[in-house]
């Protein structure tokens, strides 16, 4: 069953994200055959232009146009499908019918939180491909064995770890932390629709009320973490002063993903508890 409700929630927000991201797509087309007409294809006729203030405001104009186009699409995408989506569907006269189908209130929010996670993973793709097709040129191609050669050499001097060991497991806190931020978002909503009255002001409270704590937490381990590096606070912790890049790596790799899983399960937990106990459509 949990199969059936991805299946017919991809096939409800496609009708809005298909449409967006190739638009994403047309502007980026758009933009690329202006760069490459203008700039990439003839560097001394630009030079001319760049002297025309005229060229130079309709090319900031079009810039502008375009990070906002960017903007929109993460916006737009965020926005849909981790508060309207599930709120609409499951919270309000949708949900009436949602929630007299065989299934459990935790298959509900699997198959959001997959297909929410599945887009905004797309989106992100999209987005780092939009801005290297429009602007990356052959020039920049050949850097970008250099560049990246750069890069992964130098990874080890400034994390402690090699590049092949941090970047896959920035990846995999990236995952757990993009997945516990839904599941905040979820568990917020289903508390504030647990209200008689004022549902929505309730959630955007809850959920203002959990980003605080989570602040104050983030800030509490970095401080830790910080103090572990640097050796500033060392009799305190009880450990060495002057710990090497690998320790701090470890430990706050350690330290965020443990932050991220307790803050993912306790979205999970109450979002099921309160749409399974505390339901309230009314």
């Amino acid at each position: 069953m949990l199969g059936k409700l991805i299946k017919n929630e991809f096939k409800a927000v496609n009708r809005l994200m298909i449409p967006l991201h190739l638009g994403l797509i047309v502007i980026t087309i758009i933009g690329r055959f202006y760069l490459q007409f203008t700039v990439f294809n003839n560097p001394s006729q630009m030079y001319v232009l760049e002297q025309n203030i005229w060229y130079n405001l309709l090319n900031v104009m079009l810039v502008m146009f375009y990070i906002i186009a960017l903007i929109a699409a993460a916006l737009i995408t965020w926005i849909y499908l981790s508060i309207l989506r599930f709120r609409k569907n499951l919270f309000t006269d949708e949900g009436y019918l949602m929630h007299t189908l065989p299934v459990s209130a935790s298959a509900h929010i699997w198959s959001k939180l997959i297909v929410n996670f599945v887009w905004q993973l797309i989106d992100i793709i999209l987005i780092i491909l939009s801005v290297c097709g429009l602007f990356l040129n052959m020039d920049m191609i050949r850097a970008l064995p250099d560049a990246f050669s750069l890069l992964f050499s130098s990874f080890p001097d400034a994390f402690g770890v090699p590049a092949g060991v941090g970047i896959p497991l920035y990846l995999l806190l990236f995952l757990v932390d993009s997945i516990s931020g839904i599941l905040i978002i979820y568990m917020c909503i289903a508390v504030g629709h647990s209200f008689n009255s004022h549902k929505i002001l309730a959630s955007v409270g809850i959920y203002v009320g959990v980003w605080i704590i989570a602040n104050i937490l983030s800030s509490v381990c970095a401080a830790i973490t910080g103090m572990v590096s640097y050796g500033s606070s060392s009799l305190l912790i009880g450990v060495a002063n002057n710990l090497p890049n690998a320790t701090y790596f470890w430990l706050s790799w350690i330290m965020s993903l443990l932050l991220c899983l307790i803050r993912g399960v306790a979205g999970y937990l109450l979002s099921n508890y309160f749409m399974t106990k505390r339901l309230n459509l009314e």
